[in-house]
């Protein structure tokens, strides 16, 4: 009887197993670098289980949102299998190298997320859709760094981050029309911000911002009131990441096993003891001066570098010294209800430990009326 259940047990792991390597959900891929480190793809795939692949976004140069691309790609079926592994060759402008590497891929956490049910929405005209997620995202980074996230409608969720390596087999000539390297260089310098362009002349290029980005810290996240119960929330993290209830659960708000990213914004959505639903906006932080409309669309990238890194400071330094942390709202005694022509600040964001406490300066709390 033993041996039977064992048997059965084996075969209905190799039949997932199987369906990891075949079954098809429709995606696209997309790649992307950042506005201050122009990169260019030459040739890159997703490598499916039968030895195919998918064509990832090549031989334009990018220079946008790294980790977000405005744009993906579809090639051949709309319906794919999940990718094992990539591969990829690009040229960086600010290192005036040409890069290259193979990854294997985490097909089985690929394919999970696929596969799951994140339930419905509706968009602005009342129409339902099924969310889930359908992009493979590429982003480059400086000194051969690259991360792969999935995105979609459901949320967008890191895959991981991956080493390549400096590669001589390409042929500038093959590569650029214009076959004087040396001025392509200096044009390309010219135009670069000029802290770009001082890592150059200091041959200090890095990718220590990025890496910064991707940091992962074990907190919770919660409210100063007992008889606040959030049902629902939607968090932005800078490493790319965007988790709500339908792609993590609740439960992800007091997990400390995974880690979570920093946040940039958050919205919470709570009952309080009345049963009442309220609706929580929150900026964990803003740069001085700033209204929360213009830190939400910061167009110059030294401010958003400059509101990226006072962020990751505040949480670097407060978790070098303190453990069991909690990222929590701090509501004010009294809350006054913002509408949407007169927002009210009712709260502040703090991280606190059983010995410590940081309330950031900077946060803002509105609290709404929930639809």
């Amino acid at each position: 009887m033993v041996v039977l259940l064992i048997i059965v047990l084996g075969c209905k792991k190799q039949e997932k197993d199987m369906f990891v390597k075949i079954e098809k959900f429709e995606w696209s891929s997309a790649v992307s670098a950042d506005e201050c480190y122009p990169m260019r793809v030459i040739n890159g795939s997703f490598i499916l289980s039968d030895s195919t692949s998918v064509w990832i976004p090549s031989r334009e140069i990018l220079r946008g949102t790294w980790g977000f691309s405005n744009s993906s790609y579809v090639v051949g079926e709309d319906n794919k299998k999940v990718p094992e592994s990539m591969e990829i060759t690009w040229f960086s402008y600010t290192e005036n190298k040409f890069y290259t590497g193979d990854f294997e891929l985490p097909q089985k956490k690929i394919y999970e997320i696929f596969k799951k049910d994140y339930g419905t929405s509706f968009y602005p005209d009342g129409e339902e859709y099924k969310k889930a997620y359908n992009t493979l995202e590429v982003g480059i980074a400086p000194l051969g760094m690259i991360t792969v996230w999935m995105g979609g409608s459901a949320g967008y969720k890191e895959i991981g981050t991956y080493q390549a390596h400096e590669t001589f087999d390409e042929d500038w000539n093959d590569f650029s029309k214009n076959l004087d390297r040396k001025s392509v260089m200096k044009s390309y310098y010219n135009d670069f911000l000029p802290f770009v362009q001082k890592e150059i002349d200091d041959n200090k290029i890095s990718n220590t911002y990025f890496k910064n980005l991707l940091k992962r810290y074990h907190y919770t996240i919660g409210t100063n009131n007992p008889d606040f119960k959030i049902y629902d929330f939607d968090i932005p993290f800078l490493n790319g990441e965007v988790i709500d209830k339908s792609n993590a659960g609740l439960e992800f708000l007091t997990d400390i096993v995974y880690g979570k990213g920093i946040p940039k914004t958050m919205a919470i959505f709570i009952k309080d003891r009345f049963n009442r639903k309220l609706e929580v906006r929150i900026w964990v932080d803003l740069l001085d001066g700033k209204t929360v409309d213009e830190n939400d669309h910061l167009k110059d990238p030294m401010e958003e570098r400059v509101f990226n890194n006072q962020l990751m400071n505040r949480f670097e330094s407060f978790f070098e010294k303190n453990k069991n942390v909690e990222l929590y709202i701090k509501f004010d005694k009294e809350i006054k209800k913002s509408n949407i022509n007169k927002p009210v600040y009712c709260g502040k964001v703090c991280l606190k430990s059983p010995t410590n406490e940081l309330k950031i300066p900077n946060s803002k709390v509105e609290v709404y009326d929930a639809q």
